[in-house]
């Protein structure tokens, strides 16, 4: 739609930082301004703002030049937040400034007099964040004048956010309302369009659909619809139609044994098309494009219409429809006489069943045992390119790593694994040479059946998993489909020092240590920097950052850049199960699991030996109150890995929330058995221990938790939570207070809960004022997370615990029921915590945890009966 006046492309153009609309807030303001001018403005308004901005573009890109056009609007709005000021960023460099210099240099100039005599500027800043005096002064200095602006900002004590639709006019500083604002903006747009409009520039005015000329009206019958169907260009438009609708049938027909794709899904997409081409027609015969937009073929406006045939009926042009032509040739000539014919699935030696294999660690034989990371991460390709063949049936990496190091028959863990063949190895690296032996071994006889040795250079290294996986494909007499063969010789990249960096970087990641994680993180940055469209050195990235966040105490802002790493490498290989699961678990750290859920279900769809996955995705069920399919997610994950710690700590918290305290023991003592330095298995036994009296037995377990890390805050937290469940308020308030002054990133750490137990402490001192201090940070950051759209029932129980150790019962039973609401379960917290120790007796609180209570032994019941 073209602007208002004339010589303009737009009439609003808005302006924005990537950052500041990732909760949607401009995207949302954008579409109440548009509704506003609709009611405030006679005419269309035309805005033009890109949803998908990219900060920090290359040059190369010459985006730059793509905004010129849109650029000559007739209003800037720019939308100014803590970032928006900045000579480094795209926004302001190309398009603010860029506005700027247009302004002073177009027809109408960088202000406006208005009706009234007043004048204004044509940039309208919407200011969302108080600025920095530094930021003020420049954007003051770049538009040449003062900053006049309408405020959307909402302010209270320590508050400098974006005003929001849900905010109280009396809770704000500014006492601002959110409809007033876009009210204003609406108002103030109108002021400089009439302005400009009474300076004599007025809008086309549209012509008032009419008849056909009487001299065209008259003329009936078949040379009338002929001569008609050519002035209209129906034909030329069926044509084209037709041309492209052939060219995506023919590219539907070549995806379909590809992609795997059911042919009753290229029946459906043949009939859409063939519906098409009427519509089509019709739409040719009744509509033509024109300087004011798309018309009807019978107005006036058609007569007086300007533009060739080929515009008025875009993709028409006589060399378009060359093009298309010859690529439907060119198209049909190569699907029907070049390209080889897609072979289908063949049977394999057992007939129709599936061949199960399991790929042994391969023993590092090199001097160092520095380079035991070449041969983990060369069995995990080999692992991950078998899963490609469809039919084989892999055993996954968690589960094949207790043999490593194990002298055992082979028919015996061919047994144990439940598969038909073995394929072992090992690597020896001697500088840059690397010695790759590989044998396939029966599983039922355990007699050899293939062996070969590779000899490489590190720079060639990538190529030996595929040809490996080719070799048992070819031994085990499995025919590849073209997509098979396709996805197994594409390397993951063709930099040999990136993959050598990405290698090192997933060794140190599973170490799951703070220090190790740091340098999973150098490693895998480092990969990327040599090879930017590296998709498993972003979904490594992904998962490193986010465990910043979630294990180590971090900023919560690593868990943005884990989002960016995960989306990125989806985008560079959308059939990589790492880099779904990375995304998800980005989003179960930021507690938004109905985002993470259908992430892992597709993740664990592409890998099914992805045990981390499988994993992650019974967590994913745990947190939506789901208990008994988590526990059989967890199962199956511990069975796919016996030796990761994690899934046996799950199952032992599913159990205690299910009130099966002995079984939900046994499975945290074999998870520390497994992995000891763990803190927070620590305090889910410990839990498990006070909810049947046995209060001394918790308390010993503080000592482990401090070899942990007495220092680190994590476990000085734990260490506090248990004594303080124990009752032992004088240990509890030390832990507390250490944890905090350990917490580099406590004061917006929403998963601290030190500062409510320290003030629960102090309130019961009688140190109110101390108390208060702690206590308001705790609910400010608690609130905050709901506000962001936490899906977690733990900010509402916290909520509700603050109001209770206050004394507030209405508050604190109305947050509890909103925790339910959530799929809270975690009932002990109420009737053996500490939280709620004044109201264990109340009535109405013993009613709440009765509910959670019976539904938790429904689904207990549910579990033995399965």
């Amino acid at each position: 739609m073209p602007s208002l006046i004339q010589g303009f492309e737009y009439d609003v153009f808005i302006s924005y930082r990537q950052n500041d609309n990732r909760s949607g807030w401009v995207t949302e303001f954008v579409q109440n301004l548009k509704e506003e001018l609709s009611s405030t403005i006679k005419e269309p308004v035309s805005v033009y703002f890109d949803e998908n901005p990219h900060d920090g573009l290359l040059e190369t890109h010459r985006v730059d030049k793509s905004l010129e056009g849109k650029l000559k609007c007739l209003i800037f709005i720019p939308v100014l937040s803590h970032t928006y000021c900045d000579s480094k960023s795209f926004a302001w460099n190309k398009e603010f400034l860029a506005f700027c210099h247009l302004a002073r240099t177009d027809a109408v100039g960088p202000d406006v007099q208005l009706d009234n005599g007043n004048v204004t500027g044509r940039i309208l800043p919407v200011q969302i964040h108080d600025l920095d005096d530094r930021d003020q002064a420049l954007f003051e200095k770049q538009s040449c004048g003062p900053l006049r602006s309408i405020d959307f900002i909402f302010g209270s004590q320590g508050v400098n956010r974006p005003l929001t639709l849900q905010d109280v006019r009396g809770d704000n500083v500014h006492k601002t309302f959110y409809r007033d604002q876009i009210n204003k903006t609406a108002n103030a747009i109108k002021e400089i369009v009439q302005a400009l409009e009474a300076e004599g520039t007025h809008p086309p005015q549209k012509p008032t659909p009419e008849a056909v000329p009487p001299a065209a009206s008259t003329v009936k019958g078949i040379p009338w619809i002929w001569k008609e169907l050519l002035r209209r260009n129906v034909f030329r438009a069926g044509f084209v139609y037709l041309v492209i609708g052939l060219l995506l049938h023919q590219f539907l027909v070549y995806l379909t044994p590809m992609l795997k794709i059911e042919e009753r899904f290229v029946n459906l997409g043949t009939r859409v098309i063939l519906f098409g081409l009427p519509l089509a027609i019709l739409f040719a015969w009744f509509f033509e494009v024109s300087p004011l937009g798309i018309i009807r073929t019978s107005s006036q406006a058609s007569s007086d219409n300007p533009y060739p045939p080929y515009r008025k009926k875009p993709l028409t042009g006589k060399p378009l429809i060359s093009i298309l032509v010859i690529a439907l040739l060119s198209q049909y000539i190569y699907f029907s006489y070049m390209r080889p014919p897609v072979i289908p699935p063949p049977i394999n030696l057992l007939g129709n069943k599936i061949i199960s294999i399991a790929v042994l660690p391969f023993e590092n034989r090199g001097g160092e045992r520095s380079d035991a990371y070449i041969a983990d991460g060369i069995t995990d390709d080999i692992i991950n390119r078998l899963t490609i063949i469809s039919q084989l049936r892999v055993t996954n990496r968690g589960k094949i790593l207790q043999y490593q190091g194990e002298m055992l028959p082979y028919s015996d863990i061919a047994n144990d694994l439940q598969v038909m063949t073995l394929l072992i190895g090992s690597v020896q690296r001697s500088g840059k040479q690397i010695v790759v032996r590989a044998q396939l071994i029966d599983g039922k006889t355990s007699s050899f059946i293939w062996g070969n040795t590779f000899q490489r250079t590190s720079d060639n290294i990538m190529a030996v998993q595929s040809e490996i996986a080719q070799v048992i494909a070819d031994l085990l007499k499995i025919t590849l489909n073209d997509l098979e063969k396709v996805r197994l010789n594409l390397k993951p990249t063709n930099n040999s020092t990136a993959y050598d960096y990405y290698l090192r970087g997933r060794s140190f990641y599973y170490k799951y240590k703070p220090a190790a994680n740091d340098s999973a993180v150098e490693q895998f940055k480092m990969a990327i920097a040599l090879d930017p469209k590296y998709a498993r050195a972003w979904a490594g990235l992904g998962d490193a950052y986010s465990q910043m966040n979630s294990r180590f105490s971090r900023s919560e802002s690593w868990l943005d850049s884990s989002l960016a790493a995960g989306y990125m490498a989806i985008k560079l290989d959308s059939n990589l199960s790492d880099a779904y699961k990375a995304l998800a678990n980005a989003y179960s750290y930021k507690k938004l699991y109905s985002r993470a859920f259908p992430l892992l279900v597709k993740s664990v769809e592409l890998n099914p030996t992805n045990d981390q996955a499988v994993g992650n995705l019974g967590t994913n069920y745990l947190l939506r109150g789901d208990l008994p399919t988590a526990l059989r997610w967890e199962k199956r994950g511990v069975g796919m890995n016996p030796k990761n710690w994690i899934p046996y700590q799950l199952i032992g918290w599913i159990y205690r929330l299910l009130g099966d305290l002995k079984e939900a023991e046994s499975w945290f003592l074999k998870s520390l058995e497994i992995n000891p330095g763990v803190f927070d298995t620590y305090e889910l036994l410990a839990y498990a221990y006070v909810t049947e009296g046995r209060k001394e037995e918790a308390l010993r377990l503080i000592s482990s938790v401090l070899e942990i890390g007495k220092d680190d805050s994590r476990s000085l937290e734990v260490a506090g939570l248990i004594a303080h469940f124990v009752g032992d308020s004088k240990r509890a308030k030390e832990y507390f207070q250490r944890s905090i002054d350990n917490n580099p990133s406590y004061k917006d750490d929403h998963n601290t809960l030190s500062p409510i137990g320290l003030g629960q402490i102090l309130l019961q001192e009688g140190k109110r004022v101390e108390a208060e201090v702690y206590l308001s940070h705790a609910m400010e950051i608690q609130q905050d997370e709901i506000n962001k759209g936490s899906q977690s029932p733990g900010p509402p129980f916290y909520v509700a615990g603050i109001y209770a150790i206050r004394g507030n019962r209405e508050q604190s039973l109305t947050w509890l029921q909103k925790a339910i609401d959530t799929n809270w379960m975690d009932y002990v917290q109420v009737t053996h915590g500490p939280w709620f120790s004044r109201f264990k007796t109340d009535p109405a609180f013993i009613e709440k945890v009765d509910v959670v209570r019976k539904k938790t032994e429904e689904m207990r019941a549910n579990i033995h009966r399965d």
